[in-house]
């Protein structure tokens, strides 16, 4: 527990609820709801919208997440020549009913859509004022075990008696259920016992009970939320902020951590040969075989099977070159590469700075399918960790992407130096000057191909401050 006292000056108007997630994100748009929250929403049109969200989410459940032959196979190959790189990601072959696919084009739903109608259905209080916010957007089909989400329910709602408000500021919509209400109460006044309690006193058996109570009160909370959300969205742990300012899932975060899950067969020549200068032709056969051979039972759309072999070798080397402070401009978003509407604006310096990064680690962890018949080229299990306070927009996607280029014979690992250069390694390849033969005359930003969605997931999210009781 905390031992953290809010500052004097500090006077929360509502009491926040931290809750740490984790979801397939196979089915949804991502976390992020992709419309703002209208302060004006009522609870008749967050029931109307929870209708829907749970409509949909029944018939994405129902089965068991997989998406259609048809998105498959937009997703299934991979085009080498132009750059383009799809995901070829292991699903369910049972595609879902014509009454889900219409279901499931009604809208795109988002985690965070979810959670504010299981939120909204529990407590009864509106979208607006539960004010939902997670630590990272996550993009589509981009996966999360540790994703951080916070919430609030007004002080004057738990001051009253009934789940009512206790002053005139108090929105006349909102009014806690008779569900909620004791359980959202009983969580506040353990924190304010908490509160009031000495830090150093001869008091401990009253600090275990308080202790033990606000425990009772969380996973009961936990477990409410629990049974209205589809079963692949999952609460980890629910905790309540006991800062000394207001809590933002996206500020003051000290370390995000993601994780990315690859398979791939390792590239393995028949034998050794001086004369033929045709590689291709050495390969071992089952090299071209493509991902299908690569596909397992357990799969849940949560990693990428390569659909070429790679050398087993370059990824940690390949991946070492990344670590430290570099300019990632070359690894963000296409859309955000040469800087829009707002980045034209600013110099070179300011789109420098923007795109700096201190990543603290990539690393990839390699394990042998034991499986496999020991006659022909193995296949490997690869996760990439990379760690960093932040990170832009696809970048995790995108360095992935190019390690596994590297490994694949198509970059370089001296190609690598000269991308972190950001603007000034993109002006030295247009003059000629590269490093790397492999990216003369070429526009730095069109080397980078991003791995599928798929493999990634956000493992963790760290605070500097952990008031969190």
């Amino acid at each position: 527990m905390a031992t953290a006292r809010p500052s004097p000056q500090y006077k929360p108007e509502v009491l926040t609820f931290v809750l740490t997630i984790e979801y397939n994100g196979f089915a949804y748009a991502g976390f992020q709801r992709q419309t703002a929250t209208h302060h004006a929403s009522t609870d008749a049109d967050a029931d109307g919208r929870a209708n829907d969200v749970l409509s949909i989410s029944a018939s994405t459940t129902s089965s068991a997440n997989v998406a259609s032959e048809s998105e498959r196979s937009s997703v299934g190959a991979t085009h080498a020549m132009d750059g383009k790189r799809e995901a070829t990601c292991s699903s369910s072959r049972h595609p879902p009913s014509k009454k889900s696919k219409h279901k499931q084009s009604k809208a795109p739903i988002t985690v965070q859509q979810q959670l504010e109608t299981a939120l909204h259905q529990w407590t009864g209080l509106s979208i607006a004022t539960l004010r939902v916010r997670g630590a990272g957007r996550t993009d589509k089909g981009v996966h999360a075990s540790g994703q951080v989400v916070g919430f609030d329910v007004p002080l004057s709602l738990l001051k009253g008696e009934g789940g009512g408000g206790s002053d005139e500021t108090t929105d006349s919509c909102d009014r806690l259920s008779e569900h909620a209400f004791p359980l959202l109460r009983g969580a506040y006044q353990s924190l304010t016992q908490h509160r009031d309690q000495p830090t150093n006193s001869d008091t401990g058996n009253a600090n275990d009970n308080i202790q033990r109570k606000t425990y009772t009160d969380q996973w009961k909370i936990r477990r409410a939320l629990s049974t209205r959300l589809p079963p692949d969205i999952v609460i980890r742990s629910t905790w309540i902020w006991n800062g000394d300012e207001a809590f933002e899932a996206r500020q003051r975060i000290s370390c995000k951590t993601y994780v990315y899950h690859l398979r791939f067969r390792s590239l393995t020549y028949c034998s050794p040969s001086t004369t033929n200068n045709d590689d291709t032709s050495q390969l071992h056969p089952i090299c071209h075989a493509g991902p299908h051979l690569l596909r397992r039972i357990s799969d849940q759309n949560d990693v990428w099977s390569s659909p070429w072999p790679l050398d087993p070798s370059l990824l940690p080397t390949a991946c070492q070159l990344f670590v430290g402070v570099h300019d990632f401009g070359n690894f963000i978003h296409k859309d955000d590469r040469r800087g829009g509407s707002t980045r034209s604006k600013r110099n070179a310096t300011d789109r420098e700075k923007s795109h700096s990064i201190d990543l603290f680690q990539f690393t990839v962890d390699l394990q042998l399918d034991q499986y496999e018949d020991r006659s022909i080229p193995p296949i490997y299990d690869a996760k990439f960790t990379l760690k960093a306070k932040g990170f832009h927009r696809q970048m995790v996607r995108n360095l992935v992407g190019f390690v596994v280029d590297v490994a694949r014979g198509l970059r370089l690992l001296e190609d690598i130096p000269m991308l972190l250069m950001g603007n000034a390694g993109d002006e030295k390849t247009r003059i000629g000057d590269a490093i790397s033969s492999s990216i003369i005359d070429a526009s730095l930003p069109s080397l980078v191909n991003a791995a599928p969605a798929c493999g990634l997931c956000l493992a963790k999210v760290e605070y500097e401050r952990n008031n969190f009781v």
